[in-house]
């Protein structure tokens, strides 16, 4: 499928600190705003999803303001080491020169966070203190706008960062005893990119050759896959797998189907590294697997930069050349290269892979009791489920009726937190559904 540009009107939610810390970041109360509501801001983080379209929006963006005659730039914070002047990807470093030696404003986007935190914890303060030297004389003039997967941002050491290189204005005060709010803070402004509406899905359907818009949005909603459809990424895999079969199936099948169109080049004739693939498949569920278990999410490269917090392939996959493993970590499973690292694309395919994983382990002759470990353990005399390994857990029990009646006895809601519960035989249903409405009616008695 050829890539497209679909120009659409993206909406931002305002973000507020949880707490002092800012250990989580949730909605807030405000109206969604468009980017000519925020583009006058001095300083903003823009918090997406992968795959939701946080560098098409602010690399377009970016060119919709320099073609009004303004100062623009995007540039990738990856980039921003000591020749800064190559790191330009909308304008260029003379206009940057001539725009530090006027008295105008310019508006740069930085992207990303996340990606620049991959090779070393200082790469992103590394970028910012150059980023801020370079522009130090004309700060105040400067409006940055600075992306972000909401997992990357460190919330109050990287707003700290910001503050110290990038400041704007006159030095915010320090908190009253007791004040934990930061929402009066005007220095950074928060917003997450919103997802595509329902007519936003049909308009880029429509762009990538669907002709019958309507049926495949309503194909969509019937599947319970509107969050999925919602980031610009997935919704190229969803209408791959609609022109591909005319339909879409339940949650569970669309995964499965995507995850194979995925790996499919890989064991086509025509594929400069060709792999069986069973053993393609088998190469993946095993690297979801190693992430769920050690909560790394990131994965080397064969000839890249490894550390103990990263995940080595060639550990893992035993009897695969480093070419076989390049190639797989370059499938669109995966997010794309950055210091010689990817992590997976999508965290429900990574977690359904990991599932196959387990699933595969457990039908192993002897391996069941050591792999049921993994999911359950026993604390104070009652059965628990491991929290780690919760998510893989809720597409497991579609794979394994021994361990779906297990975490059903245990925790009957966990259905409902993930997998696909339409795919859970009717009578399972049915008893899951008694046993969470006994449990809610006990503990309003209690």
């Amino acid at each position: 499928m050829t890539d497209k540009i679909v120009e659409l009107i993206r909406r931002f939610t305002p973000m507020s600190p949880r707490s002092a810390e800012w250990d989580f970041l949730m909605t807030g109360t405000g109206k969604p705003q468009r980017w000519h509501e925020i583009e006058d801001a001095f300083r903003v983080l823009i918090i997406a999803d992968p795959g939701a379209g946080k560098t098409f929006e602010a690399q377009a963006r970016a060119r919709r303001i320099k073609e009004r005659g303004r100062h623009a730039f995007f540039i990738r914070i990856e980039k921003i080491d000591g020749n800064f002047e190559q790191a330009f990807e909308v304008g260029t470093s003379d206009e940057f020169t001539t725009w530090l030696a006027s008295t105008d404003e310019a508006w740069f986007f930085l992207d990303s966070v996340d990606e620049a935190q991959l090779e070393t914890p200082r790469a992103l303060e590394n970028a910012v203190r150059i980023f801020g030297t370079r522009c130090h004389a004309a700060l105040d003039r400067a409006r940055i706008f600075i992306t972000s997967r909401e997992d990357a941002w460190r919330a109050l050491p990287d707003q700290t960062l910001i503050e110290q290189h990038l400041p704007h204005g006159e030095p915010v005060p320090a908190e009253r005893d007791g004040d934990t709010s930061r929402d009066s803070d005007p220095s950074l402004k928060l917003f997450r990119l919103a997802g595509l509406s329902e007519d936003e899905i049909g308009l880029f359907a429509s762009h990538y050759g669907v002709s019958d818009v309507s049926e495949f949005v309503d194909a969509v909603k019937r599947a319970n896959l509107l969050q999925l459809a919602e980031r610009p990424f997935d919704l190229k895999a969803l209408i791959r797998v609609w022109i591909a079969d005319h339909k879409l199936g339940s949650r569970f099948e669309v995964l499965q189907r995507m995850i194979a169109l995925q790996l499919a080049p890989l064991s086509s004739p025509m594929a400069p590294i060709r792999c069986d693939a069973a053993k393609v498949r088998a190469g993946a569920q095993m690297l979801a697997g190693a992430v769920m278990m050690t909560g790394k999410a990131v994965i080397c490269l064969p000839d890249g930069v490894h550390s103990p917090d990263r995940i080595d392939p060639r550990v893992l996959l035993e009897g695969w050349s480093d070419d076989e493993i390049d190639a797989l970590l370059r499938t669109g499973l995966f997010d794309d290269i950055v210091y010689t690292s990817v992590r997976f694309r999508h965290r429900e395919i990574r977690e359904l892979l990991s599932a196959e994983w387990a699933n595969e382990l457990l039908n192993r002759p002897g391996q069941r009791p050591r792999i049921e470990d993994l999911f359950f353990r026993d604390r104070y005399g009652e059965t628990v489920i491991v929290p780690r390994t919760r998510p893989t857990l809720t597409w497991l029990i579609l794979l394994d009726d021994a361990v779906r009646d297990r975490a059903l006895e245990i925790a009957p809601e966990i259905a409902t937190e993930g997998g696909d519960p339409s795919r859970l035989p009717l009578d399972v249903r049915q008893r899951m559904l008694t046993q969470i409405v006994e449990r809610i009616a006990t503990r309003r008695d209690g």
